[in-house]
């Protein structure tokens, strides 16, 4: 009969050997923890603070960037005899895809906009310019208006009235609110900003850019609707619309302009012919005796 075996961990030997062993795997995985660990902790991060993605900025006032870095150093780029780290460098500022400025700090810094949607976008970069290796950058999107930045455009007609009568010209005043005046020059929609249309029977007849009446003219006798209403850059109307209607009677020229005449021309002409006959009454008076005819 065999003698049974010794349980290996009973050996001495054994035991001895063992602890080694888990040292060494144990320090195995710590160095591996320490080098993988500490890469991912100092990867630089750009975070934009300001403006927050899809804001309007309104009345024409230029945008304010705000923006936080870490684990990444500004320098001075172009340093002659440095060699750079990977964590230090500069940052590019792009709009709209096209490079408007060099960051060698992290101040908060504005940008004057035109009217309509931007896409502004940081960039960190290495001391030589390169990209780094992730690269890191944060963008947003803002839209520019020099309209306000809320409320709901509204247009009223002020003059002239519901179913006034005229003749075939007229002074159209109206009241704007929450919405800006432009000049149409091409650019991009932006919310709270235009101009006017006024339209007879549907039909635009002016664009107009001021707050001040308007004369139109030339128009159709008859029962007729008068509407101003509020559109974009480009011509399209709002959403919602904003539109105001007045209809109206245009009367023939002649009698509208006869009272006119009755009261305020014939006045004038009587007032004309008494002036006359006054002076004439003195002439006559003033006159020598022997200037009136006979013998002296």
């Amino acid at each position: 009969m065999r003698p049974p075996k010794p349980d290996a961990m009973s050996d001495p030997l054994a035991r001895r050997c063992s602890i080694p062993l888990a040292l060494f795997a144990f320090a195995i995985l710590l160095v591996v923890s320490i080098s993988s660990s500490p890469a991912a902790a100092v990867a630089p991060s750009l975070t934009i603070v300001s403006p927050t993605d899809g804001a309007v900025i309104a009345n024409g006032t230029p945008v304010l960037v705000q923006f936080q870095v870490s684990n990444f150093a500004f320098v001075q780029p172009g340093r002659v005899g440095q060699i750079g780290s990977p964590n230090e460098g500069h940052a590019n500022v792009f709009l709209d895809a096209q490079l408007v400025r060099l960051l060698t700090d992290i101040e908060p810094f504005s940008l004057s906009l035109i009217s309509g949607p931007h896409t502004i976008q940081i960039q960190l970069v290495a001391d030589n310019g390169t990209t780094l290796n992730p690269d890191v950058s944060a963008s947003v999107r803002v839209v520019t208006t020099l309209g306000p930045g809320g409320g709901v455009p509204r247009i009223t007609i002020l003059s002239p009235t519901r179913l006034e009568s005229t003749g075939h010209g007229i002074y159209v005043s109206y009241r704007i609110e929450n919405f800006t005046l432009v000049e149409p020059r091409g650019q991009p929609n932006a919310p709270g900003e235009g101009h006017v249309q006024l339209l007879v029977e549907g039909v635009v007849v002016m664009e107009v850019i001021q707050y001040e009446p308007v004369l139109l003219v030339s128009l159709p006798e008859g029962d007729i609707t008068i509407s101003a209403r509020l559109v974009n850059n480009d011509n399209t109307t709002l959403t919602p619309d904003a539109r105001a209607d007045v209809p109206i009677h245009v009367v023939a020229s002649s009698s509208v302009s006869l009272p006119l005449v009755s009261n305020g021309g014939v006045a004038l002409l009587l007032a004309f012919i008494l002036v006359v006959l006054i002076l004439r009454r003195r002439k006559v008076v003033a006159r020598p005796p022997n200037n009136r005819g006979g013998s002296p």
